[in-house]
Formats: structure tokens, sequence, C-alpha cells
């Protein structure tokens, strides 16, 4: 019994010594492991697990992309949606599609450590399946500009950048209050018809109530034309327009050719107040309605052409 009780002995102390090796070792891997993923939620309220080094970046969004490349994180982008156009050097980057219709076995082929999508149907379907592949995916899905700084920062925890990210929103609110300082010293709200697409000249569209260009006239000191319609993009008739006669337009499709001097000649267009007045301005609208930093550059150019007396 003795001689057996020694063996059994020392077998236990060995397994003993060997189990709290193995739970030291063990505890270290797992503790290495939680160091080395980010937890994060992204804006649908997913829990997101990102590795600390994000090298390898999509962007499924032209918002997107200019929100990494503002974040120094260029070098990072395998892909980039096909409308990512800014900075230039986003056009050097290889397309993966749209967030609408990404190129799954591409995205796939660039073995990316995250994504940055979008929400909006049918996007929640690819995002689905790009987990499904096990891949890593970030909605960003801004409503305001708080939702904007709140995405700037949330890709900044994400790819380890956070001082950046805190650095261009510190920035960027500070640009938004100088120009809400500026304008609280207007006199006046000027009446603004901000034009999207005018390819029926009889009926453009233009921004209602709950858009961005909505809120960002409000912000700028102006007063929405179809402010009191219920959609955020709506068709007007023509003769409302006129009837209504703004102060200000703004043309949103300046990019795509049209000019003061087209809306000038438009029947009937020529009665209205900024027409008359020479106050019909183009605007690159990309800087308003896309959910990056550069949507302060648009609320800046906004505020010149609504209230060009605070800005001389």
């Amino acid at each position: 019994m003795k001689k057996f009780g020694i063996k059994q002995s020392a077998l236990w102390l060995t397994l003993a010594a060997v189990l709290a090796t193995t739970l030291v070792a063990c505890d270290g891997a797992g503790q290495a492991a939680d160091d080395a993923l980010v937890t994060l939620t992204d804006d649908l309220g997913n829990t997101v697990q990102i590795t600390a080094q994000v090298e390898r970046i999509i962007s499924l969004a032209p918002s997107n992309t200019e929100i990494a490349f503002a974040l120094g994180l260029g070098d990072r982008l395998v892909g980039v949606s096909d409308w990512s156009d800014y900075p230039p050097e986003a056009l050097e980057v290889q397309k993966v599609g749209t967030g609408t219709e990404a190129n799954l076995e591409l995205i796939v082929s660039l073995d990316p450590d995250l994504v940055l999508s979008i929400g909006g149907e049918p996007v929640p379907a690819i995002n689905a399946q790009l987990r499904d592949l096990g891949i890593t995916v970030l909605v960003l899905v801004a409503d305001d500009l708080e939702g904007i700084y709140h995405d700037i920062e949330l890709v900044g925890q994400a790819a380890g950048v956070e001082d950046e990210a805190e650095d261009l929103t510190d920035d960027m609110r500070a640009r938004v209050s100088a120009v809400t300082e500026a304008v609280a010293a207007a006199g006046d709200q000027p009446l603004v018809f901000y034009e999207l697409d005018a390819t029926d000249p009889t009926r453009p569209w233009t921004v209602g109530a709950g858009s961005w260009h909505d809120d960002f006239i409000t912000l700028v000191g102006g007063t929405n034309l179809a402010g009191d319609l219920a959609n955020s993009w709506v068709q007007i008739n023509a003769e409302e327009i006129v009837a209504r006669d703004p102060d200000i337009i703004v043309l949103g499709d300046a990019n795509w050719g049209i000019t003061p001097e087209s809306v000038a000649g438009r029947p009937g267009w020529d009665v209205i107040a900024a027409v008359q007045e020479g106050r019909v301005y183009g605007i690159d609208d990309n800087l308003i309605s896309r959910q990056g930093p550069r949507v302060v550059d648009g609320i800046e150019a906004l505020a010149k052409l609504i209230h060009p007396e605070l800005f001389d």
C-alpha cells in the first residue's frame, strides 16, 4: 500500500505540475487574445470584434473612403467602392463594386481585416454574406453631424488611430461652431431652393424635411423652400418654385452641367428673385451628401452662398 501510495502521489504531483503550467500558459494566451481584440458597437448595434492591427481595409462607400484617407489610412485601403473618387488617390485603389452591388469574390481575394460598410437595402444582406465568409464588417450610418463625428472616431478606434480621429473631429466641430456663430449675426433667413436633379426641369428634385441639406440650410441661417415637404428627396413643380420665389438657388446638380445661365433660361424662371439678382450658384453636392469629413467644407460653402456679407 505504501509503495502504491508513493507512486500515486508522484503521479498526481506530476499531473498537477503539468496542469498548473498549462493553466498558466492558457491564461497568458487568453489574456493575449483579449488584448489583441477591440470590441466595438457599429451604427446598427452590431457587436464587432476587430484585431488591434488592422492593416487591410475595404470601403464600400465614398464617405467611408474619405474618412479612411482623412485619418491617414489611405495606405491600408486595398479596395474601395466604384464611386470613391476623393481624394484623387482613391482613384488608384482597386474597385470592388458598390455597397449595394459588392463583388464578394474580389473582396474575399483581397483578404481584408476590416470592411467599412453602410446600411440601407439591400446592403444588410451583403453585410451578412461577408460576415458568413469570416470577414469583419463595421457598418457606418450617420444620421447627423454628431453621427459623422462618431463614425470617424469609431474607425479611429478600429484602426488604432484614435488620436488622429479626435484631432479631426475637434477641428470639424470648431469650424462648424465658427459658422454658426457667424450666421447668428444675420438679420434674415433667405429662402433657398436647393436643386438636386433637373433631368426634368418642369419637376426638379429637391430636398425636403429630414434631409441633410434641409438641416444644413437651417444651420447656416437659411430657410429651405421645400422644408415643409415630408420626404427627404422630393420632386416639385416648377410653377410652385416660381410662386414661392426663392431668394437663392443652389445647384447641387452643377457637377452634371447645370449652370445659372441654363436656370435663367427656363420658362417663367426669369421672374424669380434669385435669378433677377444673380443669386444662382453651383455647389459640389458631394460635400453635403457624403457623410464624411468634407461635410464641413460643404457647410462653410453653403454659409458663404447664403450669407456672403458675413464672410467677406
